[in-house]
């Protein structure tokens, strides 16, 4: 997993330029309000997801790593990586699964 800092990456880029973050095929955005409490682990066998810290930060655990995500970054989690959402998580989070 690699978290990604977009407000400096969106301030390196060109004018008016597309830049894609991350190709998704048929797939969806959702968003999530964490709040401080214990997350279950989860899985996704078929897609990689990409999580973007939209207001607030947060932190994503698997069973062999632990990340801290701050507001306005983001992580891709790939397809197959059991994970969850760290209890101290305050955010509002805009999740792809593609």
């Amino acid at each position: 997993m690699k978290v990604v800092d977009l407000k400096k990456l969106g301030r390196s880029l060109e004018i008016d330029q597309d830049y894609e973050l991350k190709k998704i095929d048929a797939g969806s955005l959702i968003m999530i309000h964490l709040r401080n409490q214990s997350y279950p682990y989860e899985v996704h066998d078929s897609n990689e997801e990409i999580i973007i810290a939209f207001q607030g930060g947060f932190s994503i655990e698997t069973k062999t790593e632990s990340l801290i995500v701050p507001e306005g970054h983001m992580v891709t989690i790939p397809k197959g990586v059991e994970h969850r959402f760290g209890a101290e998580s305050n955010a509002v989070v805009l999740v792809a699964f593609g």
